[in-house]
């Protein structure tokens, strides 16, 4: 990273990809007469098994039938349906999710929960195998950094009073990402492995394998047992759909690379009484894409929504993310085991992009007001059309360097037992963690010269430089007991959070801290076999990022939810009311926001209501021996209030009165999932449908009463078994061309992706 860190280390990156190599040369394959016995294989397969289930949210379908709180889990082979790489879409099915598109390629994802604000998905608690992914979780909770979601073979969103476990946001909810776990077969077994070639319209291109075996291994170092390795690694890039066209004719790129590998080794004794494992986990990630902050105006969308304007033409993207995650299992008795977790993640990143003219006036004023007096000069010279000729015509250019780290172990002890006649399930946890963001933006400034950027001469400048970090001892213990017919979740969190905020250019540093207790409870009854009732309450919180003044106040709510679920073997249903009562809601003023002053400044929004309700659906219909039909609906209606008036001079309220609506919350939002299933093949239709969204809750803000499109969206998928290894698939994305404006932050209006036809192939072996 420029000024912060070495990027593009050869050595770093050679180690990591070679590193898997280097391991298992250290151990032979087994012959056959070096195989583990019947009694040990099923020891090693059982601890294999349990590495999935601790690090997942639901460890079986069961469990989401009677759970206290509201729980969808996809798993991999509806992600293998649609092939979606972009988690805005595979989350589309899921009620009370709310996403807000931004490059149409889920680059930098936008996800709330339950009116928790989607901005960056910075409310609500994002991770990977049960650890946080967010570059700086506590300091800097914005997804600047998001997993390839192709990668995954789960992903499971849970809201409720148990979401208290996974902290330190717990407004909305949690969604946890299961990365592939390593193959449960043996030595003996020989391993397994996937190649996955795809190619699309805009030079799409998927290249995604892996390799996973277990290994007999007796010596010194080790004894006796199975070594897993699992070596995985992902490559998808675009040319992107946008076009960027210079006056000489010259396109510029507007697309994205992105590469991952990922490695997993286990250690598993044979023969163990504790039936423990050993799993370090190693990844490393990047990503190189021409994106841009900068939008159009209405006039230019409505003419071609995926034009870009010259003055983006220098914009990129450029991050890798290192990521070493130890973890230990072991089962102290019959009724207790404990799960611990040592993590260490690296985010460094450069986003270097147009950001305003050297003048007041903002860009938002600019591209809402395009004909009005000076702002039509200013669009000529972000079109090109027009060279810069006064000193407010320059183009400020920032190089917005940052760096993360985070950094932290966390241990849970389970107990299961039964009391009486109750099955209790105690779950008690402790997580010491820190992380820290290093800012270091500079400003240089161009001139617009016959279509081309060139340095006006004018010194760049850096316009911030700052380190923040805080420092976090959260600890938990949740109850689940099963009395009978009632399912009983009662849970606590404290949270102790100290932040320290150094602003290098003024020479001060701020300090801050926090102690929360956050209570939750749930219960579901079981009112038949098929039907049940639940209901439940919980304490939200979002913790004050460091540097806050004494007077922004933590994001705090009490979230309640009531409902019915029925199940059965054909047919899976359930209806949700929820109401989230805050008693303080905060902004964040940020870039991607559309905020250009007071940058990383919070705001108090007071009290605000948000409720609604959740209702989906899901059957098979048999209809022949070899023809089936499956349907799955998800629906979502949410309202919001402000409770109080006041004015603000975050970019996204405004002057707000009582009763105004929160920004990008829709009224209501619909998924039905339908298709033709045979033996061998299936084809898939989703149609996804989205209400307008409010730009801004109140009056003299710059999108005051503008709203984004009305979406409806349907996708196209198909897949053909050739035989048990060999698999062809093809998806239209977008099958209707669908154009319309999805957001108009952080400057202009964007478009979402527009039809793209993608086929590929998949071996296994």
């Amino acid at each position: 990273m420029k000024n912060l860190a070495v990027k593009k280390s050869p050595v770093a990156r050679a180690l990591i990809l070679a590193l898997p190599l280097i391991l298992a040369s250290q151990y032979s394959f087994a012959d056959e007469d070096n195989q583990p016995n019947v009694d040990e294989q099923r020891s090693v397969n059982s601890s294999v098994s349990k590495q999935v289930e601790v690090i997942s949210i639901f460890g079986s379908h069961n469990q989401l039938e009677t759970a206290t709180g509201s729980a969808v889990v996809i798993g991999e082979a509806q992600l293998d349906l649609f092939e979606f790489d972009d988690i805005h879409r595979v989350l589309q099915s899921v009620p009370g999710v709310y996403v807000r598109e931004e490059d149409g390629y889920g680059l930098r994802p936008n996800i709330g929960l339950r009116g928790a604000t989607s901005e960056r998905s910075s409310k609500i608690a994002i991770m990977e195998d049960g650890v946080l992914i967010a570059p700086a979780p506590y300091a800097a909770p914005a997804a600047y950094y998001f997993p390839m979601t192709s990668r995954m073979t789960q992903v499971e969103v849970f809201k409720g009073p148990s979401a208290i476990q996974y902290g330190p946001n717990t407004v909305g909810g949690a969604i946890n990402m299961v990365s592939r776990g390593i193959t449960e077969n043996s030595a003996k077994q020989g391993g397994e492995g996937m190649v996955d070639l795809a190619y699309g319209q805009d030079n799409y291109q998927k290249a995604h394998g892996y390799y996973s075996q277990n290994i007999t291994s007796e010596n010194a170092l080790t004894g006796k047992g199975q070594i897993g390795l699992l070596v995985e690694g992902i490559h998808l890039g675009s040319d992107g759909f946008k076009t960027l066209t210079d006056a000489e004719g010259n396109s510029h790129d507007t697309g994205f690379e992105k590469n991952e590998v990922l490695m997993k080794l286990n250690y598993v004794p044979s023969n163990s009484e504790s039936n423990q494992f050993f799993q370090f986990k190693m990844g490393y990630g990047e990503e190189v894409s021409d994106e841009t902050y900068l939008g159009l105006t209405d006039e230019d969308f409505a003419k071609d929504s995926n034009v870009r304007y010259l003055a983006s033409q220098k914009d990129e993207m450029d991050w890798e993310h290192y990521q070493f995650q130890l973890s230990h299992y072991i089962e102290l008795s019959d009724e207790i085991s404990l799960f611990s977790q040592a993590y260490h993640r690296e985010f460094d990143r450069d986003w270097d992009r147009f950001n305003s003219f050297n003048t007041n006036r903002s860009m938002q004023t600019i591209l809402t007001s395009p004909d009005t007096g000076v702002n039509q000069l200013f669009m000529d010279v972000l079109r090109g059309d027009r060279d810069s000729f006064t000193e407010t015509e320059a183009l400020v250019f920032t190089l917005n360097d940052r760096r993360y780290y985070s950094k932290g172990i966390e241990t849970k002890l389970t107990w299961d037992t039964t009391i009486n006649a109750a099955e209790v399930v105690l779950d008690t946890g402790i997580r010491v963690h820190q992380d820290n963001v290093t800012r270091k933006h500079t400003a240089t400034y161009y001139d617009m010269q016959s279509g081309v950027m060139v340095l006006n001469g004018t010194p760049s400048e850096v316009i911030t430089q700052n380190d923040d970090t805080a420092t976090a001892v959260a600890a938990f213990t949740n109850v689940n007991a099963v009395i009978d017919k009632f399912h009983i979740t009662l849970g606590l969190r404290i949270e102790h959070i100290e932040g320290e905020a150094k602003d290098l250019l003024e020479s001060t540093i701020k300090e801050n801290s926090d102690t929360v207790f956050l209570p939750g409870a749930g219960l579901f009854y079981q009112l038949t076999t098929e039907h049940g009732l639940l209901v439940g309450v919980n304490k939200g919180y979002v913790p004050n990022s460091p540097g806050q003044e004494s007077n922004i106040d933590p994001e705090e709510s009490w979230n309640y939810e009531f409902g019915w679920r029925y199940s059965t073997d054909e047919l899976q249903g359930e209806v949700i009311g929820f109401y989230n009562d805050y008693s303080n809601l905060k902004g964040a003023c940020t870039f991607s926001s559309g905020c250009t002053q007071e940058l990383d400044q919070e705001f108090n929004g007071g009290e605000v209501d948000v409720y609604g309700i959740e209702a989906s659906t899901s059957i098979s219909w048999q209809i022949s021996d070899s023809l089936t039909v499956p349907f799955k609906v998800a629906y979502t209606y949410s309202q919001s209030e402000f409770q109080n008036s006041f004015d603000s001079t975050f970019s996204q309220w405004g002057s707000v009165e009582v009763g105004d609506e929160l920004p990008y919350l829709p009224e209501q939002q619909l998924s039905i999932e339908t298709g033709l299933q045979g033996e061998q093949w299936q084809v898939s239709l989703m149609f996804k449908y989205l209400s307008e969204m409010s730009e801004a809750a109140g009056s003299n803000t710059e999108l005051e009463g503008l709203t984004t499109d009305e979406l409806m969206q349907v996708d196209l998928s198909s897949w053909y078994q050739v035989n048990e290894q060999l698999k062809l698939y093809g998806k239209i994305d977008n099958i209707t061309g669908e154009e319309v404006i999805v957001s108009r932050r952080p400057f202009g209006a964007r478009p979402g992706k527009p039809t793209q036809i993608i086929v590929g192939i998949k071996y296994s072996f």
